[in-house]
């Protein structure tokens, strides 16, 4: 019963904590790609040894994938500080006026033609019942709340999945195709994320897309120019 009872929660949390998390993920995966594409675009601009190009790509992704995987951890770790921080105070205020408000319900009733020992066992009882509930929906946000070490790992994890892409292509890619190839590659996989981050936010998907698309390509274009240019 106890195993039970424990899947049952986890399946409640794991419930409210999913949307979160791929959220976490797709945006982990898509700044992997952006940020790690323009590095090595402009590497290859500059017409580098590919040590040094794979070397640079490596570097970009874990740097990266530390950075993205730290600050999900610090912000929804804020996060569940400031809702604890109000949870506690809302607590606080219900005991408060908990007497107050117990009153108040026992002259409302008292006035509506009830008895004073009438008004009071119902005045009592209906307190409670709103106790009861203001608990269980605490209970509840704080399943809801998102683990901090669970997205940052989601948001490490995709990050360097989504830097392999353009690091793979522009290391493995024969000569002649490498930045094209690099490019068109990034490109593609950019639309995916854009597409399906725009839905998670529930805004226009195809328009989310291009404009995912179009920072991408600005993104490496500035890169790939200024390396010709330093090279």
């Amino acid at each position: 019963m106890q195993k039970i009872a424990t899947s049952k929660i986890r399946l409640l949390f794991d419930k409210h904590e999913r949307p979160n998390l791929v959220r976490a993920a797709v945006m982990g995966a898509n700044d992997g790609i952006i940020s790690t594409a323009g590095i090595v675009m402009g590497v290859a601009g500059a017409n580098l040894p590919p040590l040094t190009l794979l070397l640079t790509g490596l570097s970009a992704m874990i740097a990266g994938a530390c950075s993205m995987g730290g600050g999900e951890y610090v912000s929804v770790s804020a996060q569940r500080d400031a809702q604890k921080a109000f949870d506690k105070l809302s607590a606080q205020t219900v005991l408060d006026e908990d007497n107050g408000f117990d009153s108040s319900l026992q002259k409302n009733y008292q006035q509506h033609g009830l008895s004073v020992e009438h008004a009071q066992n119902v005045a009592q009882k209906t307190n409670a019942d709103l106790l009861t509930v203001l608990i269980a929906k605490r209970h509840y946000q704080t399943q809801q709340r998102l683990n901090p070490w669970h997205a940052a790992m989601a948001d490490f994890m995709s990050f360097i999945l989504g830097a392999l892409l353009p690091l793979i292509c522009i290391v493995f890619l024969p000569a002649n195709i490498k930045v094209v190839g690099t490019m068109l590659s990034v490109v593609v996989c950019l639309f995916f994320t854009g597409y399906y981050s725009s839905r998670l936010g529930q805004s226009p998907s195809f328009k989310g897309a291009w404009r995912n698309m179009l920072v991408g390509i600005l993104t490496m274009v500035i890169s790939y120019l200024l390396g010709t240019i330093v090279g």
